[in-house]
């Protein structure tokens, strides 16, 4: 479809010509919140009122090309060791998503995409790896090894000697430990490696697994606000995203809580610099957050609810950046989808991406990165700037898809895309901060995409119809 904005001359007064209209209007967005209209019912023509007439043609006499805005990804790509589970094909999660992600980036290398990218986990500084079989592996500052735990107990409790223990050696004595081969892999038995027996009846052979260095994560979220590739041009970062990716082994658990706010923090900097650009972030991620939420600082178990607290502030910022979620699960992982769901909710992109891991991930991978590349960032559009102020509740939208021509109700902000599915809002409540970006309802976007021509309008000049 062909999108152009409408640039109407402002009429000098009710019922008289447009006045200025020599050549295109020159129109800005003002530094602050319009203070001509508050955006109280009165401000704003109410289409389903007979007794209030909108003169049209006084407000639509030029038509320009539209420019949609930009679009700039930082990506947040989980790189844990459960990223090496095997797939529905031969591949491992992993690989399958650096196929898809290579996919991506050669159809959109000539694209006006911006893309960056970094993991999570990272290392501390100063700790080198987050495997180990002794705790030297970890050094002074990401150990101790997950080696060992006190025998008596009903869950594990990680010791390092037997004055760790509570009972003393004879009662309850630090012992290496493993996990019995039959018992449930979403929650293995513990067992005593090397003693005859420990894992019980049917639960099979106590095997020894791959341990972590226990504090070697980085729980620092400036470590994940810098990039590993930087955010550019698909078509320059290409090579480095692709030299990142062959660089990057999976390890380590998930550091959800330092990841989404470092993500949040670079995309919202990104943003704040690069104003003619829409900026969001994506998390990738195959798992629940495991490691430094406040909640493990305390030795508690982590809640979900402090990364819907993190995406949701990031919503309601002065620069709003929304948080789009991928998650590659087994089916069945209930608990997983539901919170990436929320996370996608409190981030402002509805619901997360579903990948099934008993499927072919590459494939699924690939199209959730092209459904958020040309859904809502597809249909967001610059709002005109030039020399003359604009009052943010004089403007109008109308879609024409080729064949008709009908009018776009405003609504205050997303949430009334759900009972006014044919409308239009700002990225930003333009009563408190000064918008930057026009974005249409869902149902409209998909209506603009599936145009073969048509166009959408930007009248200027008369009072907002309000749905």
């Amino acid at each position: 479809m062909n999108a152009r904005l409408s640039l109407g001359c402002l009429a000098a007064a009710a019922g008289l010509a447009a006045a200025g209209c020599g050549g295109p209007t020159k129109v800005d967005v003002a530094d602050s919140a319009s203070t001509q209209l508050n955006g109280a019912a009165n401000g704003f023509i109410d289409e389903g009122d007979p007794n209030q007439n909108l003169d049209m043609a006084a407000c639509l006499t030029e038509k320009t090309g539209a420019e949609q805005r930009k679009v700039a990804i930082y990506m947040m790509l989980d790189s844990s060791g459960s990223m090496e589970e095997t797939t529905g094909t031969i591949r491992t999660k992993w690989d399958s998503v650096q196929r898809a992600l290579r996919g991506f980036l050669v159809e959109t290398a000539n694209s006006d995409l911006l893309l960056g990218m970094q993991f999570f986990p990272l290392l501390k500084p100063g700790v080198k790896k987050f495997v180990c079989k002794t705790q030297a592996d970890c050094g002074d500052d990401g150990g101790p090894c997950f080696l060992s735990t006190c025998r008596n107990g009903s869950t594990i409790q990680l010791c390092q000697s037997n004055a760790d223990c509570p009972g003393g050696a004879q009662v309850n004595p630090c012992v290496q430990f493993g996990l019995c081969s039959r018992s449930d892999p979403a929650a293995p038995l513990a067992c005593v490696l090397n003693e005859t027996g420990s894992c019980g009846a049917g639960q099979g052979v106590c095997q020894d697994f791959e341990r972590t260095c226990t504090n070697a994560t980085s729980c620092d979220p400036t470590r994940y606000a810098t990039p590993a590739v930087e955010i550019q041009p698909v078509s320059t970062g290409l090579t480095a995203i692709d030299q990142a990716l062959m660089g990057k082994l999976p390890e380590g658990l998930t550091p959800t809580v330092p990841a989404l706010t470092g993500t949040l923090q670079h995309a919202r900097e990104w943003a704040v610099a690069h104003p003619d650009q829409t900026v969001a972030a994506v998390l990738a991620t195959d798992g629940l957050p495991t490691e430094c939420g406040v909640a493990q600082q305390t030795g508690g178990t982590e809640t979900i609810n402090q990364v819907l607290s993190i995406a949701a502030d990031a919503v309601a910022d002065d620069v709003p950046i929304r948080t789009f979620v991928v998650g590659v699960f087994q089916p069945g992982d209930g608990a997983s989808v539901n919170n990436v769901n929320a996370i996608a909710r409190s981030g402002g992109t509805d619901k997360a991406s579903f990948i099934d891991a008993s499927g072919d991930v590459d494939k699924q991978f690939l199209e959730a990165l092209r459904a958020i590349r040309s859904g809502q960032l597809a249909c967001e559009f610059k709002i005109p700037q030039s020399a003359a102020q604009l009052d943010y509740f004089k403007v109008n939208l109308e879609f024409d898809d080729g064949a008709t021509t009908r009018q776009l109700g405003f609504v205050r902000d997303s949430s009334g895309c759900a009972s006014s599915p044919n409308g239009w809002h700002y990225d930003v409540d333009p009563n408190q901060k000064k918008p930057t970006s026009i974005r249409v309802c869902p149902n409209v976007c998909e209506q603009v995409k599936a145009a073969a021509s048509g166009s959408i309008n930007l009248q200027l000049g008369c009072a907002t119809i309000l749905r």
